[in-house]
């Protein structure tokens, strides 16, 4: 019995062995020309968009198919990213010069009860086409590439809008009756398909993890509401979005990523 056992075992064993080698082999001979790579990625913005948003983050998740051409270790690649780009509240009313007079075309705004209040944040889809070669770096020995290439994103973008602007005395209990003060809170929304380039390095620290560092371009769907009573001293306009201008444009910004690229 003990025999049988260690005859077992020794099958087993070399069965085992017999498998695991197969898929070595199996690996090693594999003549697909692609490979795939799941990436997280998060960076800092700068520019206009940065400005827009009062914040200066961007975060996503990826997924990337790169192909062997023009010879060794060039690739093409494409790459499909979900992205969230953050924003924050902020006041945009310019209290340095306050240039909105009241009614009697004398007094100022009321500060103690006055604002204009935004937010603009937005999250859709990323694309990408790259190039990428080997980098010689002295001295390091691990595997780095360099990569440039051309992206689109289409992101739905929300912008929240609330502004109260009162023109009652300064004082502690304002009467909020009609005509004084302009008011109102709403959320606008919309999407465009907007440009954009990048390049960067990327070094292998393993067969399958790699990291990455990039500098891109981009942009995205803004809008700006300007309330009536910025323009206008009509009261019986006030509090209503149809008297105010609205406007939609692109806001770019130049972002400096880290990703960490997982082959799968």
């Amino acid at each position: 019995m003990k025999a049988l056992r260690v005859y077992r075992a020794g099958a087993m064993l070399t069965l085992l062995g017999a498998l695991s080698g197969a898929s070595g082999l199996y690996a090693q001979g594999s003549t697909s020309a692609y490979s795939y790579l799941f990436k997280l990625r998060a960076g800092l913005t700068a520019g206009d968009m940065q400005k827009t948003h009062f914040d200066n983050k961007v975060m996503a998740m990826a997924a990337e198919v790169r192909r062997e051409m023009f010879g060794a270790g060039q690739y093409l690649s494409a790459e499909l990213a979900f992205e969230y780009v953050p924003g924050r509240h902020h006041d945009i009313y310019p209290w340095d010069t306050n240039p909105i007079k009241a009614n009697d075309g004398v007094s100022g705004l009321n500060p103690r009860y006055s604002f204009d209040n935004r937010k603009e944040y937005g999250q859709g889809l990323n694309l990408r086409f790259a190039y990428s070669a080997p980098l010689h770096v002295p001295y390091f020995k691990n595997d780095v590439e360099w990569f440039a290439g051309l992206g689109l994103d289409m992101f739905k973008v929300s912008t929240e809008v609330d502004y109260m602007l009162n023109f009652t005395p300064n004082t502690q209990n304002p009467s909020f009756g009609v005509g004084t003060y302009d008011g109102n809170t709403f959320v606008e929304q919309g999407s465009a398909f907007v440009p954009g380039v990048f390049g960067g390095v990327k070094c292998k620290v393993s067969k399958d993890i790699g990291f990455e560092l990039s500098l891109r371009n981009f942009g995205m769907r803004t809008y700006e509401f300007t309330p009536v009573s910025y323009t206008e001293k009509d009261p019986a306009k006030y509090g209503k979005k149809e008297y105010g201008k609205s406007s939609t444009g692109t806001s770019r910004g130049w972002a400096l990523e880290f990703a960490l690229a997982v082959k799968i």
